[in-house]
C-alpha cells in the first residue's frame, strides 16, 4: 500500500536516509567511551578507597570498572552504578573501590580492558600516616570561560598534587546549563592528570554558581548538578574527609543550599571538636567572612549581611577549636589576610583566611592600601593556593598565578592555631 502511494525513487531515498540514522545510532551506542568527563573523588578513607565517576551521553554504554594494583598481570572488575544527572541528559557512572592499599599506584580502566597497559589511567591512594610530604591545590571560581580555566588548570598536572579542593562556582552553570559542565569536566579530564596518566581526586565545595538563584536553594533539586556529580558524604553539601589522623578537611555551604547558623554551625562545633587530634585541618567554603569586594554602598566588604553572619557563626568556632587555615572564594581577587582572632589581628595566635576565589574568571577590585585593617595582601590577580604538609608537622602556602610562577609564600608558625580557652 505504502509503495503504491509513494514514488519507488523517493522510496528509496527514505529507506537511505533511514538506514543511515539507524547506522548512527548504532555507531552512537557502540561509542560507549566517547567520555564527557572522568574524574575521582572520595566518600571515604582516602587511603583505601576512592570513587571513580565518569560521564558519557549513552544510557546503553558499559558500566564496567576494570583495575589492578600497578605490576599485576590480573585485572579485577566492577560493575558502576548509572545515574542521569537531571534536568539533562548526561549519564555518570560511578564506583567505589574499597579494599586498597595506602599510598599505592593502580591502573584503571572504564568500559572495556585496555589493550596495552600504557593506555589505562593510573591514581594514588592516599598514605595512612603522614610519611611523606603531601601536597593539595585549592582555588574556585574556576570557569568563566573555557580558556580562561584551561590556562590556569593547565599548571596543575606539573605539580603533581595529591589532590585537588574545588572551593565553589566551577563550572557556573547555575543548576541548568549542561554545556557549562561538559566544558569543565572535559578540561578537567585534560589537564587534571599528572605523570603517567595518574588521575587526580577533586573534592568539591558548593558555590552560588553551582545553585539556581545562587542562596538558599533547596536540595537536591536548585543544585542538580551539584549533587548529582559528587558523591558527598551524608549526602550534604557541607561535610569533613579525614586522612587518617595527619589531616583533616571541612567543607561547608555558606548558604547556598543549607543555612549558615543554626544546624550547620552546630554540625561545624561537633566537627571541629571531634578532631582536636589532627595534625592538620582546613575549612574550605565559598562566601567569604573577610572579603576584598562586593561592599556595601559607602561600607566594607566585612559590612555585608553574609559577612557578618559567617563572623558571628564559624568565626567564632575556628578560634575556639583551632584550624591550619580557611579558605574562602567568591570574590574574584588574590588575599592573604593578617593572622586574625576574635575578629581582630593577632599575629602570634590567629588564623589566616586565604582567597578569594580567582581560578579561572575576570579578577575584580580590592580596598585601597590602609583602608581594610585585615588584609595583609591583595590584588586582582588569578591564581590558585598550593598546601605542601611535611612530616615534621610543618606547612607552607603558596599561591601561584597564571603564569604559572609562585607569587606570594608563607610558612606557617605551627600546624594549627591554638586553641581558645
Amino acid at each position: 500500500m505504502l509503495q503504491s502511494q509513494i514514488p519507488p525513487k523517493l522510496l528509496r531515498r527514505f529507506v537511505t536516509v533511514l538506514c543511515v540514522a539507524l547506522a548512527a545510532c548504532w555507531s552512537a551506542a557502540a561509542s560507549a567511551q566517547d567520555m564527557v568527563g572522568l574524574y575521582l573523588t572520595w566518600v571515604r578513607d582516602p587511603s583505601t578507597t576512592v570513587v571513580v565517576n565518569w560521564v558519557d551521553l549513552y544510557p546503553d554504554s558499559s558500566d564496567a570498572v576494570y583495575y589492578r594494583q600497578a605490576g599485576e598481570k590480573e585485572w579485577r572488575a566492577g560493575k558502576a552504578k548509572r545515574t542521569r544527572v537531571v534536568p539533562s541528559a548526561l549519564q555518570r557512572r560511578h564506583l567505589e573501590l574499597e579494599g586498597l592499599k595506602p599510598d599505592t599506584v593502580y591502573e584503571l580502566a572504564v568500559a572495556k580492558k585496555p589493550e596495552k597497559a600504557e593506555e589505562a589511567w593510573t591514581f594514588r591512594t592516599m598514605p595512612a600516616e603522614l610519611n611523606r610530604p603531601v601536597r593539595f591545590i585549592t582555588g574556585g571560581d574556576m570557569m568563566h570561560n573555557r580558556r580562561m580555566l584551561d590556562r590556569m588548570s593547565a599548571h596543575v598536572g606539573g605539580l603533581e598534587p595529591d589532590f585537588v579542593m574545588f572551593g565553589g562556582d566551577m563550572a557556573y552553570e547555575n543548576g541548568a546549563n549542561a554545556t557549562k559542565i561538559v566544558d569543565f569536566l572535559q578540561s578537567w579530564m585534560e589537564y587534571g592528570v599528572g605523570n603517567d596518566r595518574r588521575l587526580i581526586p577533586v573534592v568539591a565545595v558548593i558555590g552560588n554558581h553551582e545553585v539556581r538563584g545562587g542562596y538558599g536553594g533547596k536540595v537536591p533539586v536548585d543544585a542538580p548538578y551539584y549533587y548529582g556529580l559528587y558523591s558527598l558524604p551524608d549526602g550534604t553539601a557541607y561535610y569533613t574527609l579525614d586522612f587518617g589522623k595527619y589531616l583533616s578537611l571541612i567543607a561547608l555551604d555558606s548558604g547556598h543550599t543549607n543555612e549558615i547558623p543554626g544546624e550547620q554551625a552546630a554540625w561545624l562545633d561537633r566537627a571541629l571538636a571531634a578532631r582536636h587530634g589532627q595534625t592538620f585541618l582546613f575549612a574550605c567554603y565559598h562566601y567569604p567572612a573577610y572579603g576584598t569586594t562586593k561592599a556595601p554602598t559607602g561600607r566594607r566588604p566585612i559590612d555585608a549581611p553574609r559577612s557578618i553572619e559567617l563572623r558571628r557563626h564559624w568565626v567564632p568556632l575556628f578560634d575556639r577549636h583551632g584550624v591550619t587555615a580557611v579558605f574562602e572564594n567568591d570574590h574574584h581577587n588574590f588575599k592573604r589576610t593578617h593572622p586574625l582572632r576574635g575578629d581582630r589581628r593577632d599575629d602570634k595566635n590567629g588564623i589566616l583566611y586565604l582567597g578569594d576565589g580567582c581560578w579561572g574568571v575576570e579578577p575584580r577590585t580590592v580596598p585601597k592600601p590602609g583602608t581594610a585593617w585585615w588584609l595583609a595582601k591583595a590584588a586582582p590577580r588569578n591564581h590558585f593556593w598550593i598546601i605542601d604538609l611535611r612530616p615534621n608537622k610543618s606547612v607552607t602556602v603558596r599561591a601561584m598565578g597564571r603564569n604559572g610562577k609562585v607569587f606570594d609564600e608563607v610558612k606557617l608558625p605551627a600546624p594549627r592555631t591554638r586553641p581558645m580557652d
